[in-house]
């Protein structure tokens, strides 16, 4: 994931620094977040039916909500 994806995804917005604040991200915490992104990616695309229930992850559906 790119500096300008992970802004994004954190959702600094338009503000100007928001590269720089993603370029301070210590390692784990970038790691953390980018594990994020990849399981909301996931868990979307179950629920779409486009791909399998991700491994270790709790889902909890609104009622009648069928994936």
């Amino acid at each position: 994931m790119t500096d300008e994806q992970m802004a994004d995804f954190l959702g600094f917005g338009d503000d100007p620094r928001r590269v720089e604040a993603v370029q301070k991200l210590p390692p784990e915490k970038r790691a953390l977040f980018e594990r994020m992104a990849t399981l909301d990616t996931e868990v979307e695309l179950w629920l779409a039916g486009l791909g399998p229930k991700p491994a270790g992850v709790m889902i909890d559906l609104v009622k009648g909500r069928k994936p």
